[in-house]
Formats: C-alpha cells, structure tokens, sequence
C-alpha cells in the first residue's frame, strides 16, 4: 500500500470500523515501518482534537519537552525491539507496543490543545497551557433542539452518555447521533436557525464553540444553513474532504473512500485532503471527491423519472452485500433487526440508497411503479418502503405500501428467485412519521426517491435478497 491507502485504514481503525484483516495488517506495518507509526501518531491526534471530551488528563504536570521525549522514547523502545528481535529470541508482546501507541497518541493529542490554547489565550503563558486538559471548556449550555426523527437511532453526548430513547424538543449540547437502519431519519435545528438532517445509516458528530464543526463518518446529510458569522464558515468533515459552508442548501453523501457534494443553493468550497485541492461548488452543481479522482464541478440535471439500482457496483446501506458470480447476479441480503421498542421481534431488514452520484435526482411519477427482483428460501411477504425529500433536500415523508392493502406473498421458484411489483398508488405514510402528517407529504407523489428499504417478519430467516429494484413511469418515455 502507499500512504494514502495507509491514511484510509488508519481512518478505519480510528473511527472503529476497520475490519479485522484491515487491523492485522496495521499492526504489522506500524512495528515494521518507523514513518507509518510518524503518520499513525499525526492521525490520531487529529482524530482526537475532533472529538469532544474525549482527552485524558495527565498523570502529572509534565512539560511540553517531557512529554516530547515520550515520543522519542517509543522510537527508541521500538527499534530497540528491532535489534533484540536480531539477536536473540527476545520478543516484546503486541499488547505492549499497542500501549506504547496508545500513550504516544494521547501526548500529541495534549500537546496540540495546549498550543491551540496559547494561540487563543496569548496572555496565560505555558504554565496553564501544560495543564489545559484540566479546563476544557465542556458545557451543558444547549446549542440545538432535535425538530424530527423516526426509525431507530442512537444519541451519544459529549460526556459519553448513551441515549436511545430520544424525543422531539429535546435540547442538546452536541454529541453524535447514529442511525441505524435504513429507515432511519433526524433533524437538528441550530440556535441560529441552521438545519441539519441525517437519514438512513448514517453517523454525524456536532458541536458549536462559536463556530459549528460537524464530522460525517458516514451515509447521507442534507443542511440548510443561515448566514454564518465572518470567518466563522461551519465546517463539515468527511472521511475524504473538509466542507466550508457560509450559508447555502446542499446535501453529502459520504464514505470512507468518496464523498459526493450537491449544492441547491449558495456555495460550498470542498477541500480534498488527501492532496489538499480545493474547489467552489456553486449552485445546481456536485463534485464527486474521491483519492485518485478528478476533482471537477459537474451541472445538475433537473431530474429522471427512472431509477434502476447499481449493486453490481456497490453495495446497499444496510445488509449484508453479495458480490456477483458465475452463476447469480450481485445482491443485497437482509440481516437480523431487533426492533428497540419490541426486542421480541426480529426483521430481515436490508436497504437501498438511491445515490446522487449515479446521477441527477431521481422524481417519483403519479403512475410509477417499483419492480423489486431477488431471492427467497421460502414464501413471505416482502414489506417494501421508500424515503423521500422535496427539491431542496428536506426531508418530506417515509412510505409503504402494505398498510391500507393486504401485502400479497411472494412465491420463488424453482431455483428461489422472485418478482414483485409494487404501484406508487398503494403506498401510504409511514406510521413511524405519522405524528408530522401536518408537515409530510401525503404522498410520494413528484418527490425525490432518497432510499428504498425490504423487510420479512417470518418468525425465522426467510433468506431475503435483492437483486434489482427498477423505478419505472409506464407513461412516460424513460430518462
């Protein structure tokens, strides 16, 4: 790998996503090569200053330049380990040099607050700077009121409290929220009336100390911002770009590998940081950032009335996801879901994002109908769902289709496989939103097709996949 395959794992690791491979391989590379331990020391205090609370306080008041040779001294450790591994059978357990990194990571960690502190501070000189880590600013002081959700989410405050229960009105301090299912769907409004939303399985972090950092780790946000203070951008940090945004409406997707920018209105200055390329997004435009790619401003077409899913290239947001073969096309494999408010049901849940950079936005036509291909081990319903926003990104509404109309049974056959169609006519407002009906639409009517979701509720594994999912206008000519 180069370094910036090394970056993205590292991100990986940090972020608690990487796989086990991806760690073994890690740990090898970080006790062989002195310069990967150098980048994976510099990540992680990045990582750290962005979280909120989450630094420890040293043992004692050490100087700046003790806590340097803290650094040296793991150089040290490890190449010494490097010349006892070539003369004897002398060997230094992993858990050792894992803890070795562990404190290395956590000084640079200190030492970046501290400067930070000096900068801001001039005037308190080192000696408070050393022991800044006792005052960090933590705050219960609100900065924004949760104004919708549904689905299953988690909440995580900045002291480390866990929340599932969370309700519209309730005023947060900052923290992370997480959805966790494909339906999954939340809104925070800012003091100052920015709006930002997540929807799907997504992960965001926020906090505002005068100007608004937000993380993206990953899935789908949308924002509108209000007009923010001179030099005081809100910024938006993805896995792959760093956002500025001084008052605009737009909406990201984002993954460990690419990021993808759709900007409505205003504009959005999108910075790569693997290579540091900046470009202006102006309005009715994207950019698609990704490693090695072009970093290019792309017009928006208005919309297409025909979708059709794209999972021989990637993967779904939710399930399990089944490469092609010789002999079966590539699919998406619902996975347990334990339903939070009832732990005695269990769906087989998988879900379809709708991705913007396949493309302009997908609208959904009074007389379209969803043609759903896949695998079944034995007869079940097959619940389907969509999601959808209006032009601008907000959110508008969840749907079904089986709620007013008895769901049919799909029968595979001989060889398991299944197809359903599903009229746009049928479907109705998700009761998990029915508590916003005053605000949603009443139906998806000539909305834009965000993501689709299936389920069974069959008592044991009904071994659902999907293969396809085509959106289709009978009326009209394809787009």
């Amino acid at each position: 790998m180069n370094q910036l395959d090394w970056e993205f794992v590292i991100g990986r690791h940090l972020d608690g996503v990487a796989t086990a491979e991806e760690v073994m391989a890690l740990s090898a590379k970080l006790e062989s090569d002195e310069h990967a331990r150098l980048l994976y020391l510099r990540l992680a205090g990045i990582h750290a200053k962005l979280a909120t609370g989450a630094l420890a306080e040293p043992t004692g008041g050490e100087t700046e330049d003790q806590l340097r040779d803290l650094v040296v001294q793991l150089e040290s450790s490890v190449k010494r380990r490097k010349d006892l591994d070539g003369v004897s059978d002398q060997r230094w357990p992993k858990s050792t040099l894992q803890r070795l990194l562990a404190v290395a990571a956590g000084v640079i960690t200190v030492l970046s607050v501290g400067l930070v502190y000096q900068l801001s501070y001039p005037g308190q000189g080192i000696r408070e700077a050393s022991n800044i880590v006792t005052h960090l600013p933590i705050t219960d002081v609100p900065i924004a009121t949760i104004t919708g959700l549904s689905g299953s989410l988690i909440w995580t405050g900045d002291r480390g409290q866990i929340v599932r229960d969370i309700k519209v009105g309730r005023e947060l301090a900052g923290g992370t929220i997480e959805g966790v299912a494909p339906d999954s769907w939340f809104e925070l409004q800012f003091n100052d009336g920015s709006t930002v939303m997540i929807s799907g399985t997504s992960m965001l972090t926020f906090a505002d100390t005068g100007q608004k950092q937000l993380r993206l780790r990953e899935g789908t946000f949308s924002a509108n911002v209000v007009p923010q203070p001179n030099g005081k951008p809100m910024l938006i940090h993805t896995p792959s770009t760093l956002l500025e945004v001084l008052g605009t409406q737009f909406d990201v997707e984002a993954n460990m590998a690419s990021t993808v920018l759709n900007v409505n209105e205003g504009t959005v200055r999108v910075r790569r940081l693997s290579d540091g390329r900046e470009i202006d997004v102006p309005a009715k435009h994207r950019v698609i950032a990704e490693g090695g790619g072009d970093l290019t401003l792309q017009s928006v077409a208005e919309s297409v009335n025909h979708w059709r899913s794209q999972l021989h290239l990637r993967p779904g947001n939710y399930g399990k996801w089944l490469p092609a073969s010789q002999k079966r096309a590539a699919a998406q494999k619902a996975i347990p879901f334990v339903v939070p408010k009832d732990p005695s049901i269990t769906l087989y849940l998988l879900g379809i994002t709708v991705s913007r950079s396949d493309g302009p936005p997908v609208v959904i036509g009074s007389d379209s109908q969803f043609v759903v291909r896949g695998r079944l081990n034995k007869p079940a319903k097959v619940y389907f769902g969509i999601s959808v926003s209006d032009g601008n990104g907000e959110f508008a509404g969840k749907f079904r289709l089986d709620l007013e109309s008895k769901q049919p049974i799909s029968k595979p056959d001989a060889d398991g496989n299944f197809e359903v169609a599903y009229r746009l006519s049928d479907f109705t407002l998700d009761p998990s939103v029915s508590n916003r009906k005053e605000e949603l639409a009443v139906s998806p009517d000539n909305l834009v097709l965000n993501c689709i979701w299936a389920f069974t509720h069959t008592g044991s594994p009904s071994g659902l996949e999907i293969s396809g999912v085509e959106l289709i206008s009978p009326n009209k000519e394809e787009q």
